[in-house]
């Protein structure tokens, strides 16, 4: 089964109101792209349109590859732009930039292909209990984007004071699955390691000059020098860590409340996650009023049975307190931040099932549903296609293979991402502790 074969099976819509002011200052434009970051996207619409970058305003980040669609404010500036790729067009008026708050959500409609007809009868199987009671509300792999490129967590090594691992992590370690030249240079850099006058010739420009110059001048100081690493890189990694945390905080709460046969698992780069068939409205309603924060040290810690859950969680990774305390480096300091374990989709449509036109002889799966801001659509599909968490992992069928994202490499043999991503991290007990029924 495969997703993202081309831009188009995937689509996105942002569902996102503003206040309509026809004298206001900021005019608000439909954005809607193709194979292009939102980052990308707003600096061709900068460069193109002439627009400071400064007075673009957006409500959240959209998948690169996938066809979406979403809004924009342009301070004081109407803008039309038509390329190949990105259409920019004003909609309407108002008198703020627009932010994530206003955002309801997003509206997806994906195309699954390379199915087996017992597959996609599974899937239509499946539907009606993810609809009645919902699915666990977890990051997936886009999160992760450091275990698929061989980094690991560069956080942890930052909170187990490893700064000079954690700056080769972020700088000098070669992806195994990217073929870009970003591969090459890093490759450089892991050999030269340590010779830092090498290593500022072989990396220029300002992603690198100003690391690489502190280290000549301090060649011990990686803390400092970590300072000097992009700041959205070095949030971005820090948000990863504290994702796959909560990830499994969520998953061994959940172990306490989903028993038997209601045990789904859904299988991810950071490792098994329990999710469930069905859960009783009681159990719903518990879990609906829960607190389940990120981890934060001095925020709040959230409802008992995910408070207990996460510090299990960072005792498991050899973490104390005292790690955030010594440890803090600019960028990579966790806050608290609320963030509902539960999840349900809306405005879900009947699937649709038709032969796949790339793959002879399967076919295909179309789904269209909403989610609200921050929700994974990716993880709507795997909970789709969970299997019970006692399966054995080839028990889905050799086809799938279920093997390890970094032995799944495609080969250029087919195209799209296959979901049959098997986890590198296992549970290792199945204690049914600290049941989340226990109360918010």
């Amino acid at each position: 089964m495969r997703l993202k074969t081309t831009p188009d099976d995937f689509r996105v819509r942002e569902l996102l109101e503003w206040d309509e002011v026809p004298d206001g200052g900021f005019i608000v434009h439909r954005l809607q792209k193709e194979k292009l970051s939102t980052p990308e996207a707003l600096t061709t619409l900068a460069r193109d349109a002439n627009v400071d970058r400064a007075a673009i305003a957006y409500a959240g980040l959209k998948d690169r590859q996938a066809v979406t669609e979403q809004f924009v404010t342009i301070e004081r500036r109407a803008v039309e732009l038509k390329l190949p790729n990105l259409k920019v067009t004003p909609v309407g008026t108002t008198d703020r930039p627009i932010t994530s708050k206003q955002s309801d959500g997003n509206a997806f409609r994906i195309v699954v292909r390379d199915l087996r007809p017992t597959e996609a009868a599974a899937l239509r199987r499946s539907l009606p209990s993810l609809v009645k009671t919902g699915l666990p509300n977890y990051f997936d792999d886009q999160r992760f984007g450091s275990l698929r490129h061989g980094q690991g967590f560069p956080m942890k090594s930052v909170l187990f004071g490893e700064y000079e691992r954690a700056l080769q992590q972020l700088v000098a370690e070669p992806s195994p699955v990217a073929i870009s030249g970003d591969v090459k240079l890093k490759k450089a850099l892991q050999l030269r390691w340590g010779d830092w006058e090498t290593c500022s010739r072989i990396a220029r420009g300002p992603q690198y000059e100003p690391l690489f110059r502190h280290l000549i001048d301090h060649p011990r100081d990686f803390r400092g020098a970590l300072q000097f690493v992009p700041l959205r890189l070095r949030v971005i990694h820090a948000f990863a860590f504290q994702s796959y945390l909560w990830n499994r905080a969520v998953s061994g709460m959940l172990r306490g409340g989903v028993h038997g046969a209601q045990r789904l698992r859904i299988s991810t780069l950071s490792g098994d996650l329990l999710a469930w068939k069905y859960l009783a409205p009681e159990r719903e309603e518990k879990l609906q009023q829960m607190r389940t924060p990120l981890f934060g040290l001095d925020g709040d810690p959230g409802s008992e049975p995910f408070k207990k859950a996460m510090i299990r969680e960072l005792r498991n990774a050899d973490l104390r307190r005292s790690d955030f305390v010594d440890n803090e480096v600019p960028g990579m300091i966790w806050k608290s931040e609320q963030r509902d374990a539960f999840v349900k989709p809306r405005d879900v449509a009947d699937v649709r099932i038709e032969p796949d036109d790339m793959h002879e002889g399967n076919v295909k799966a179309t789904l269209a549903f909403s989610l609200p801001r921050g929700a994974y659509a990716t993880m709507l599909v795997k909970r789709l296609f969970a299997p019970s968490w006692y399966a054995q992992k080839g028990e889905r069928g050799e086809r799938s293979g279920w093997s390890s994202p970094r032995d799944r490499r495609d080969g250029g043999h087919g195209h799209g991402h296959d979901l049959s991503t098997r986890s590198i991290v296992r549970y290792d007990t199945d204690n049914d502790d600290d049941s989340f029924q226990d109360g918010p």
